[in-house]
């Protein structure tokens, strides 16, 4: 049914006037944080080569509990010099109502006796499930502690925050405000916090312990 408020242009139903693009920006990103910093289970997780990679089973079942409607297509593939099986796809996700997709390759080394190939349709089968899996990380941020794209989280919590408050009370109001922007602009982290935080008490003559 659509929105009474809703606009038809090009043949495609825009978003409602009241619609608040920024309000979204904030829920999704909250959204793909909280999936970023999730654990992958040890027994989901395998070694090859050196390299650690996500059961594409596990990944799978977490793209359905968190985008449950999604597609995965293949768009293109190719035979290497006959010795690589490469496949393009492209996974497209509904994220909060947004549309989202995501193009990846990957390529798979193919099985060859003397007799020629041993199976390329499970050569392309092995390049595909790389492919789906790549996207599905970088598109979702499912298993980015395992595949290394997890971005540490430096903003302060509320606790400290209010540490740093209640510290600098007393003190002239530039030099609060000077320590408010630092916070606000990430000057002060969760990296150099207890540092931070000493140098202030020592500033007031303190002495406590972070």
């Amino acid at each position: 049914m659509q929105d009474e408020n809703s606009v038809v242009k090009n043949g495609q139903q825009a978003p409602p006037a009241n619609f608040n693009f920024l309000e979204m920006e904030k829920v999704i990103a909250e959204k793909h944080k909280h999936i970023s910093n999730e654990t992958t289970p040890n027994m989901f997780v395998e070694q090859k080569n050196g390299f650690d990679y996500v059961d594409e089973a596990y990944m799978r079942n977490k793209l359905n509990e968190h985008y449950p409607i999604w597609s995965w297509e293949i768009t293109k593939y190719e035979i290497i010099g006959d010795v690589y099986i490469a496949v393009h796809g492209r996974l497209s996700i509904a994220d909060r109502g947004i549309a989202r997709h995501f193009d990846s390759i990957a390529a798979h080394r193919i099985a060859k006796s003397a007799k020629g190939y041993v199976d390329i349709g499970n050569d392309m089968k092995s390049a595909n499930t790389d492919a789906f899996k790549v996207a599905v990380n970088r598109l979702c941020n499912i298993s980015d502690d395992v595949y290394r794209k997890l971005v540490p989280d430096y903003e302060l919590t509320d606790e400290q925050i209010n540490k740093i408050y209640s510290t600098i009370e007393g003190l002239d109001e530039s030099k609060q405000d000077e320590i408010k922007n630092a916070i606000d602009n990430n000057s002060i982290h969760r990296g150099n916090f207890d540092a931070a935080l000493r140098k202030l008490r020592a500033t007031k003559g303190e002495t406590k312990d972070v």
